[in-house]
């Protein structure tokens, strides 16, 4: 449909189209508060799950600075690239899977515990 992206290339809209099109905007901007104010509660939550997570990352790079491992050791115990260790002990918002949790414990000499608890 588009080939080069400069206007010539666009497709010409009939004046229904055009109208279509700005109604549909409208629409859009019209919602845009409102999806904005529900995403908040998900929102606050990802940053709640983030900080747990950044939180359990930082006792597991602890663990391994007190163990004396470089992220190289490390990658060689996990089987994990150096690069991806790295990644998730900086990242702000780590998302880890239980696994690669477990195999970064086990290899710091660490076990890794779950719990429940009920929700606030």
């Amino acid at each position: 449909m588009f080939s080069n992206g400069d206007a010539k290339s666009l497709p010409k809209m009939t004046d229904e189209q055009r109208r279509e099109f700005s109604t549909a905007v409208a629409e859009e901007r019209a919602g845009m508060a409102e999806n904005v104010e529900a995403t908040r509660p998900v929102a606050a939550r990802l940053i709640r799950e983030g900080v747990v997570a950044a939180e359990l990352m930082a006792k597991l790079r602890n663990a391994r600075e007190d163990a004396g491992f470089s992220l190289a050791d490390l990658a060689g115990k996990t089987g994990m690239q150096k690069s991806a260790l790295s990644r998730l002990e900086n990242s702000k918002a780590p998302n880890p899977t239980v696994a690669t949790l477990h195999r970064y414990a086990a290899a710091v000499g660490k076990r890794l515990t779950v719990d429940v608890e009920d929700a606030p």
